[in-house]
């Protein structure tokens, strides 16, 4: 899966922080053609003119995109000429999702939602709520991640359900750990042992350039919430982001940055190679421990089959959260307009099936929202992946705030790392600003809600 949002909940948002490449797509109408052409759908065939053509985007590209066509692929053939979906890929063009719902021309099921943004575009009336689908269908939330059914529902209303989920992890290489005389099999526990394994894991020129980074934190939605701060106090509907813990965690993130000179930094890190290849950063060796998550696991087994490649939990300061994990995710939903949505709930029903689910997220190395298919022994067997279910399981497994602006919080924080992490602002004076516009934005947002 890869799309985390703007922030770092999930392996996309990752990729976006990154900047990985944007694929070439053509962003389809939400009028059907009258057949797929071979670029929209792969392997079909045609398609009966009397079947209902819907067109659904995604967020995912490579590998994952081929995957997920085979799921389509199968869909179409059971449903013979009832429904065709024609897949198109939106990665590294998400605010064209945006842009289309709000433009009344958006696609019949796109999953290059995150979750994150949900409740955001739910309160702006872009989307349709599935809670009367599932009730019909007897989908009540049995066999789900508690976290996962309760993050989807806002206002009482269903907004849409993953099919994939992640869970965030940081991995390490255990060959370098053993060159500078670490012990792979005792990671780091807290903050303190992760930067010293960190500047011991470093290579640097004499003349200061970066040659290894041992470690660079980022995502403050993840590490705030590791120094055991939160974003926004529910009962009294106030923006939190000043939350000395998240003060906290930007300061020690950008304290990565300042030893090191940003521009080192920036400069270090334009050279890193395709994300999804074997010039990724890590894999190449020019990063000895990378935030993750359990998807990693398959990239491994494609680009660096040889590798000895081990997960530990993010660990936390004195007084944080122990194995805490920020969730997020692509959300398959309905926009509101779209002219058929009993047939786009079909399809995201189907897609939610036990061993549909199970397929994909295996073939991909995704957690299945559902425990049933998670916690199989294809998943389980590697204690990889079984890390990635213990901290979803547990409770410090923490998903996104359900208010309308969190996709403003999220962009918000993300130009507050940046501004940390380049040395124009301090962390108390930016997140001071932050939870002063949004919550300026939230108070604009409840208002129009209660007329």
């Amino acid at each position: 899966m890869r799309e985390l949002s703007k922030t770092l909940h999930s392996r996309r948002a990752i990729l976006r922080m990154l900047g990985a490449g944007s694929a070439a797509v053509a962003i389809v109408a939400c009028t059907p053609p009258p057949a797929p052409t071979a670029g929209q759908t792969a392997g079909s065939g045609a398609a009966s003119t009397s079947q209902t053509f819907l067109n659904y985007w995604t967020g995912w590209s490579g590998f994952e995109f081929d995957e997920l066509q085979k799921l389509v692929d199968k869909f179409n053939g059971e449903q013979k000429d009832k429904i065709f979906i024609n897949m198109s890929t939106v990665f590294g063009q998400y605010d064209k999702v945006l842009t289309a719902i709000a433009g009344g021309n958006p696609p019949d099921v796109v999953s290059a939602v995150w979750l994150h943004q949900l409740v955001s575009m739910a309160a702006r009336d872009g989307l349709k709520p599935l809670t009367d689908y599932a009730s019909r269908d007897g989908i009540d939330g049995t066999g789900y991640f508690p976290q996962f059914w309760d993050a989807w529902h806002w206002n009482n209303q269903l907004w849409g359900m993953m099919i994939t989920s992640n869970s965030n992890v940081i991995a390490y290489r255990s060959d370098l750990y053993k060159e500078v005389g670490l012990d792979p099999d005792s990671p780091p526990k807290d903050t303190t042992a992760l930067d010293a394994a960190a500047q011991k894991l470093e290579k640097i020129g004499s003349d200061g350039t970066i040659e290894r980074i041992g470690f660079l934190p980022a995502s403050l939605p993840l590490w705030g919430r590791v120094f055991g701060g939160n974003f926004y106090d529910e009962k009294n509907q106030k923006i939190t982001a000043n939350d000395p813990k998240l003060v906290a965690a930007l300061d020690w993130m950008g304290s990565y940055r300042k030893r090191l000179g940003p521009d080192k930094v920036a400069a270090f890190t334009s050279g890193y190679g395709d994300y999804m290849s074997t010039q990724n950063s890590f894999f190449s060796g020019k990063e000895s421990m990378s935030q993750v998550g359990e998807w990693f696991i398959e990239f491994q087994h494609r680009f660096a089959p040889d590798l000895d490649m081990r997960f530990m939990p993010v660990p936390p300061p004195e007084g944080g959260r122990e194995n805490c994990t920020a969730f997020g995710g692509s959300v398959f939903t309905v926009p509101n307009g779209v002219k058929n949505p009993d047939g786009s709930w079909e399809f995201v029903k189907w897609l939610s099936q036990d061993e549909n689910m199970g397929d994909f997220c295996f073939n991909i190395h995704n957690v299945p929202p559902k425990t049933k298919p998670a916690t199989a022994d294809r998943f389980v067997s590697d204690k990889r992946f079984q890390l990635a279910i213990d901290l979803l399981s547990g409770k410090n497994a923490i998903g996104p705030d359900k208010i309308p602006v969190n996709d403003t919080l999220n962009t918000k924080i993300a130009e507050a790392e940046t501004a940390v992490f380049q040395g124009q602002s301090s962390a108390q004076e930016v997140l001071d600003r932050v939870t002063q516009e949004v919550q300026a934005d939230l108070d604009k947002a409840m208002e129009r809600m209660k007329k």
